[in-house]
């Protein structure tokens, strides 16, 4: 008999208590789908779609395939508990059981007593289902434990550790790279931050579980190396690890390398907390909430954009920073953008309102600052305004991509055309391989097309759809550039992509004062659309 584990870690073990579980996350997810499944069973396209929903059918049935093979490894003897055909994979009953009450788990924070407290797949279909069970168990289940009050819920801990031998001058670098990263995590949400080089460090009791970064510095005077690796704190496992080039002649003059080190550095945080946090103890908390929220605004769909405003609520009540109202606001007006409306979130919020109480409470805050600038402009408030605001932002948090974005945007409206296009290229340079690169793609065209580059802009505004298709911001200034260029075929190749968003259309909606293109009517493309 196989026995799961449904509260704290998720744990399979067998007749003699010897554990069988996965080491995949993807498998023991698997497994948790059809442990609360009616009879333990479902359809191959049903776990597909929760655990691989961004993939094709081709490649999620493959990766469904090797997670089986997977399991049935882990289970070794017990392998036959685990059933499958073409059509349904499932659990037998009569060799498998599950572990629906607190017994066992005496030790357990009360903040660890929920359905499976340590699972986190990547995936939004996933991420929804297991909320909704969680949900519905903590209503109707009366075996279920549940604490006499409201479980704190501790913020993940980043330690800095330097070492390496330095070159003379090269500690100031050292010493930028860690404000830079420091200034951008704590503006994102409720990371506790350490550096244990510090004589301040042993001031108090840290904590002992969370995710070390270390920046081993080398080389020579002409040059040096920065290599940064990310583990967990408790074994020492490497998460993510990458080496960066800087000049240590003139550090002065090689600050993108070390802008882009601290950028990619950060993201790597970011993504470990999301992809590992089962793996570094780390439970539901306002700072994985809000990053999980980051990540699904920029896939810009319905489902996934009330999926982020459900995970910033949440992290609110967790933890009320106004730096979480300022995100709120960035949603409703991603769905503006994006689907000319708010009525499919679930709550109704004015997002000036939140904007501004975000500012308020957080005047130094960039994300604050950023999104109220945004804001302003979008809503017709002081173009002069929101241009202090964005040029604040970016210098509040320099790693911001969307910050460098939004100020592009502004100076493009005030007619800073140069210094608009070198903002977005900034913003480009610093987005990686991040969410919303898509984001900063489309920007970047706004930016080319007002200076006339319309190859460019084009390029631009291709980048964006290859990465998100579901965004519909590029395809309506592909419709301009396209009709500019004379592209037929192209042109209605990207109306038909248009009316399959919004059924609706027609090529004048582009020239009318309602539609959500501001910064098209701007700028001398618009013309294209009259011809």
């Amino acid at each position: 008999m196989i026995t799961l584990s449904a509260f704290g870690r998720f744990k399979l073990v067998d007749d003699s208590g010897h554990e069988v579980t996965p080491r995949g996350m993807r498998a023991r997810a698997l497994i948790a789908l059809l442990a609360l499944a009616p009879g333990h069973r479902r359809a191959r396209v049903w776990l597909q779609d929760k655990l691989w929903s961004e993939r094709s059918s081709k490649q999620g049935s493959e990766s469904l395939r090797q997670a089986l093979t997977e399991i049935r490894r882990s289970l070794g003897t017990y392998a036959s508990v685990l059933i499958a055909d073409r059509e349904s994979v499932g659990l037998d009953a009569s060799q498998f059981t599950v572990q629906l009450n607190g017994d066992g788990h005496s030790d357990l924070e009360p903040a660890d007593l929920e359905l499976f407290a340590d699972l986190n797949v990547p995936d939004q279909e996933f991420e929804q289902w297991i909320r909704d069970r969680r949900s519905a168990f903590a209503s109707t289940s009366r075996e279920a434990p549940r604490p006499t009050s409201r479980p704190t819920k501790i913020a993940p801990a980043v330690f800095f550790y330097v070492s390496g031998n330095v070159a003379p001058g090269v500690d100031m670098a050292i010493g930028s790279l860690l404000a830079l990263m420091t200034t951008s995590l704590l503006d994102f949400a409720d990371l506790q931050i350490f550096q244990p080089n510090d004589d301040t460090f042993h001031s108090g009791l840290p904590p002992d579980q969370g995710m070390a970064v270390k920046i081993v510095a080398g080389g020579a005077l002409e040059q040096i190396q920065l290599h940064m690796i990310v583990s967990d704190v408790a074994d020492q496992r490497i998460f993510w690890s990458k080496t960066f080039h800087l000049l240590s002649r003139d550090m002065g003059r090689d600050e993108a390398a070390l802008m882009v080190a601290a950028l990619e550095t950060v993201e790597a945080i970011l993504s470990t907390f999301r992809t590992w946090s089962g793996n570094l103890v780390i439970g539901d908390c306002a700072a994985l909430l809000v990053n999980r929220a980051r990540q699904s605004i920029f896939r810009f769909d319905k489902h996934s954009l009330r999926q982020a405003d459900r995970y910033l609520a949440q992290a609110y009540c967790y933890d009320g920073r106004p730096q979480i109202l300022a995100w709120r606001a960035f949603v409703r007006n991603i769905a503006n953008f994006q689907h000319r409306s708010t009525a499919f979130l679930s709550e109704q919020i004015d997002i000036e309102t939140l904007a501004q109480e975000a500012l308020l409470d957080a005047p130094g805050s960039a994300i604050s600052l950023g999104v109220r600038a945004h804001i302003e402009y979008l809503s017709g408030g002081s173009q002069r305004s929101s241009l202090l605001l964005a040029r604040r932002a970016v210098e509040a948090d320099p790693l911001n991509a969307v910050n460098h974005a939004i100020l592009s945007n502004t100076e493009l409206a005030l007619g800073n055309l140069r210094e608009s296009r070198a903002s977005s290229l900034q913003a480009l340079s610093l987005s990686g391989s991040g969410d919303y690169r898509s984001f900063v793609e489309f920007f970047c065209c706004m930016s080319a097309a007002a200076e006339g580059a319309y190859d460019q802009a084009t390029d631009h505004a291709e980048a964006a759809l290859l990465l998100r298709p579901s965004f519909v911001a590029p395809l309506r200034y592909l419709i301009a550039l396209y009709k500019h260029a004379g592209r037929k075929e192209a042109l209605q190749r990207v109306l038909a992509l248009m009316r399959v968003n919004e059924p609706d259309f027609r090529l004048e909606r582009l020239l009318d004062s309602d539609y959500p293109v501001n910064t098209l009517r701007r700028i001398r493309l618009i013309e294209a659309i009259d011809r």
